[in-house]
């Protein structure tokens, strides 16, 4: 009999190992970590998370995590890096292991130390050679789906799993008076692939209102030095990256996803999930994701003039704004829930493992 089959039969709690070497912000890293979270409260399913070092990451995960740890040599042309990873491998027992993009897929270890299913956890059109070690590959968007099959894999090993988002903490930050009711929001990397730039723009025709930007990045001096260059310094606002975005999301007039390039979307979810209408470029994931005049407004990319139009419209015409409200929080309750997701992880794994019982 299997390893599988007797883990089955005795109803052993799913050994999963899940490994992240990213970034020190970011929405893989951020979705990374409520996965974990969720993983980690379900009965049955025993979890070791490993990280590359980052002390931030390390101290919020350990709030929730037992079995956590971090590497400070996480590099695939590290010796000490291999003998550590098999001696986890060995120690852990995985019957799962997920590799969390690009670094983390690329270092699994090219031996099967047991039966364990290598799963590659993909949120963008990366080079797949990083994921030849991977048994399964896992798409955030159908279009990632088809982008991993048209270069060669085998549509039954490729599953399409979409990202939660955490609900409502009813938190919120104090909002002086004269900004309530006009506060544009904007959140994520300071990347050029956010288009923040192209938000700050449309700020020019928008003059009763703010916008708030939360995010972190190298960009952050480009963006104050463009306002400035645009008479807005006094209208935009930046706060640092938080964990908890429902205090900036509870106080938002409108949320705005300005991407130039953006596979998924999360925080159009996370607007969804807070009753805040959305606006977003007509690119990846967020064109996707909205209905135009259903569940959100869409515009095209780069086009600050109407993206400053659809959130005078939206701020202006109550009923529209209702609509897009309910028909968003309506689609995260129906699709992008925690429990909704988790278990259709938890599904995936389940499958993969009666498979290699068989």
């Amino acid at each position: 009999m299997g390893r599988y089959s007797k883990r089955m039969e005795t109803n052993t709690p799913v050994r999963i190992l899940n490994i992240m070497a990213g970034a020190q912000d970011g929405g893989a890293e951020s979705f990374f970590e409520r996965f974990c979270i969720a993983i980690e409260k379900k009965k049955n399913f025993k979890q070791k998370v490993l990280i590359k070092n980052n002390t931030k990451r390390f101290n919020f995960l350990k709030k929730s995590i037992n079995n956590l740890e971090q590497l400070f040599f996480f590099n695939f042309f590290n010796p000490f890096f291999h003998t550590k990873i098999k001696s986890i491998f060995l120690g852990f027992k995985p019957d799962i292991v997920v590799s969390w993009m690009n670094r983390a897929s690329a270092v699994l270890p090219r031996t099967k130390y047991f039966s364990e299913q290598k799963i590659g956890r993909l949120g963008g059109y990366y080079n797949l050679k990083y994921y030849l070690q991977c048994d399964y590959l896992i798409a955030n968007t159908l279009d990632i789906k088809k982008y991993i099959c048209r270069n060669g894999w085998d549509p039954k090993k490729v599953v399409y799993i979409p990202n939660f988002v955490n609900t409502n903490n009813q938190s919120k930050v104090k909002l002086p008076i004269e900004k309530k009711g006009k506060v544009i929001l904007c959140l994520g990397r300071f990347h050029p692939n956010k288009g923040i730039d192209i938000l700050i723009q449309a700020m020019i025709y928008l003059p009763d209102y703010y916008l708030w930007i939360i995010g972190n990045g190298v960009l952050k001096d480009s963006y104050i030095e463009l306002a400035k260059k645009l008479e807005l310094s006094h209208r935009v606002e930046y706060f640092d990256w938080t964990k908890n975005i429902s205090k900036y999301l509870n106080i938002a007039s409108v949320l705005v996803c300005p991407s130039r390039h953006e596979p998924f979307g999360n925080i159009i979810v996370d607007g969804w999930a807070h009753r805040v209408p959305v606006i977003a470029s007509d690119i990846g994931g967020p064109s996707i994701l909205i209905q135009n005049h259903f569940n959100g407004l869409k515009f095209k990319n780069g086009d600050f003039k109407e993206c400053a139009k659809l959130i005078k419209k939206i701020l202006n015409d109550e009923k529209l704004k209702n609509k897009i409200v309910k028909n968003g929080f309506i689609e995260f309750r129906k699709k992008f829930s925690e429990e909704i997701i988790i278990n259709k992880y938890l599904e995936f794994f389940k499958m993969i493992m009666k498979k290699c019982a068989v």
